[in-house]
């Protein structure tokens, strides 16, 4: 790697999550590093709707978020649209969390009951709609608290104007560390593997940076390698400078409770199953009319040939 040239690369992700561990896990690790490359993550900024806004503006290299932007945009008309090239995430990461005790839990005890959904992105949401549906559920018959953020999800929640909600980690693990919530279900156990979470970039950048693309999915790849390897409190303590609110030890729940449902895969690789079981649930939601074709969306040959 001596004679490699090093390569600055900004990558903005949607939001700080425990979700996106694996992410983390490739910076602290020095995995991009190895491969010559300076990656930066930051956190989308408000002057942006969405990271693919982001990226559309120069402001980002490559961007981590969910392939479902880029199914929309295309159902919408868009002749290009930003492509997935390494997947992060193959499980969705939202749990469910009740105010009452559930013992146990159905999911037609939802129905007329206050349910806070978080709203940064579509996919959480068509995601829980496509768990109600599968269990009888209409999600109209739900009294839904639309249009929250994270914090005011989390205070509307603890002021009691909602008696379900909708959260990624480390959130759950602290409110449930509180008392105040019990979980009920794991949307990725529910609804099982789909192509959630993944990096893209344009295709300009995709086809005039191939060599930095490669290098960047080949260093991730051993990342996920190094994540499936070590256990809960390990990852947790060498992501913790990303969290510096949350305490080790719910960190560390919260790498557990991914990791115990799979949520990360072993390879960067995103393959067409995962992402017809995507658009199986944006369908389901109405967002999209007609299937798109995974290649338009996904460019899967550099993590194919990443050498993990």
């Amino acid at each position: 790697m001596a004679t490699t040239r090093r390569r600055t690369l900004k990558v903005i992700e949607p939001l700080r999550t425990a979700f996106y561990t694996p992410v983390y896990v490739a910076l602290a690790g020095g995995y991009w590093e190895a491969e010559g490359l300076d990656v930066s993550i930051a956190t989308c900024p408000p002057a942006y709707a969405h990271t693919f806004s982001a990226l559309n503006q120069g402001a980002a290299d490559i961007v981590s978020g969910g392939a479902m932007r880029s199914i929309i945009a295309a159902d919408w008309g868009a002749e290009t649209v930003p492509q997935h090239f390494a997947q992060i995430n193959t499980r969705d990461g939202f749990f469910l969390l009740s105010r009452e005790r559930q013992d146990p839990f159905r999911w037609e005890s939802l129905r007329g009951n206050r349910v806070i959904p978080l709203s940064f992105a579509p996919t959480p949401w068509a995601s829980l709609q496509y768990a109600l549906r599968r269990h009888g559920v209409k999600p109209e018959e739900l009294s839904i608290l639309p249009g929250l953020p994270l914090t005011a999800a989390l205070d509307a929640f603890r002021r009691g104007q909602a008696d379900f909600i909708h959260l990624p980690e480390p959130e759950a693990s602290q409110l449930l560390a509180t008392g105040a919530a019990h979980l009920v279900a794991a949307l990725g156990r529910e609804n099982g593997h789909i192509a959630y979470s993944s990096f893209a970039a344009t295709h300009r950048f995709l086809d005039s940076q191939a060599d930095t693309v490669h290098r960047f999915t080949r260093g991730f790849g051993r990342a996920l390698q190094r994540l499936a390897d070590s256990d809960a409190v390990t990852v947790g303590d060498s992501v913790a400078p990303f969290f510096p609110g949350v305490r080790p030890d719910l960190l560390a729940q919260a790498v557990e409770r991914y990791k115990a449902q799979g949520t990360w895969p072993a390879d960067p690789k995103l393959e067409e199953p995962e992402y017809q079981g995507l658009q199986d649930i944006l369908m389901a939601a109405g967002l999209v009319k007609e299937r798109q074709p995974y290649s338009k969306v996904v460019r899967p040959e550099f993590a194919r040939e990443a050498y993990i």
